[in-house]
């Protein structure tokens, strides 16, 4: 089974990180999401970060890369926790003495304590994180777009009734020329793998951005024996009605 698949001339990985040339980009850390389980009075305990830093060296260098580019919703929580920061700057400060760093605002982003942009032009692709619509001058220049934001995934049901949830990449390309307005698309899964994922089979997406076209985008599965074709969201909410 494949570790990678190329699309156009970026790859996307088991790693839940898209690779182009020297980039990696990955979406969706929620730094802090254990945080908020422990200011409720939860005993829970505070790895998340860990596992996050763990899994991000593990790209850098798996793929030798130069510069990361963490693309939106960098830590979690909208009330900013004295202890979430605290996280958050070691998270920062470890990646620095590895790769250069593109931190791009998402919608948790609100009160980040450190430099941030609203998006990022590499070539063809626009790098945002998919909450809102930029400028129609920035998208306009651009064809393709690279975002974050949905926490991407499917979750099916086997012929005995066991449930499964994959995160996936969710891949759509403009074939109507004649549409400018419609661009490509792929979706990135939440790097942060305990963040809940939003199951496009049984729901629609949160993101106004891909809602047009989304029943025909390609979803590629992060699965424990590789990355797997499902087909389009639209074959397997047909598919899956046969085992209700």
């Amino acid at each position: 089974m494949k570790n990678k698949i190329k699309i156009r001339d970026f790859y996307i990985t088991i790693d839940r990180c898209l690779i182009y040339k020297k980039y990696g980009i990955i979406s969706d850390t929620h730094i802090g999401f254990d945080v908020l389980f422990g200011e409720g009075g939860a005993n829970f305990p505070n790895l998340q970060k860990d596992e996050v830093v763990k899994n991000a060296l593990n790209i850098i260098e798996k793929y030798k890369i130069n510069t990361l580019v963490i693309n939106g919703d960098i830590k979690h929580n909208f009330m900013p926790y004295k202890r979430e920061i605290e996280f958050l700057r070691e998270f920062i400060s470890i990646l620095n003495d590895y790769v250069d760093l593109i931190l791009i605002r998402g919608n948790h982003d609100s009160s980040l304590p450190l430099d941030v942009v609203d998006y990022l032009k590499l070539g063809k692709y626009l790098i945002f994180h998919g909450d809102r619509m930029l400028d129609d001058d920035v998208i306009n220049k651009s064809e393709f777009f690279i975002l974050g934001h949905e926490h991407p995934s499917v979750k099916l049901r086997d012929e005995v009734g066991a449930v499964v949830k994959f995160p996936i990449y969710l891949i759509y390309e403009n074939k109507d020329l004649k549409d400018n307005n419609l661009k490509g698309y792929v979706v990135l899964p939440a790097f942060n793998p305990l963040s809940p994922g939003n199951d496009l089979i049984n729901n629609s997406p949160s993101s106004k951005i891909i809602r047009t076209g989304y029943l025909d985008a390609e979803v590629v599965a992060i699965t424990e024996i590789g990355l797997l074709n499902f087909g389009k969201i639209k074959e397997i909410r047909e598919f899956s009605k046969f085992l209700l």
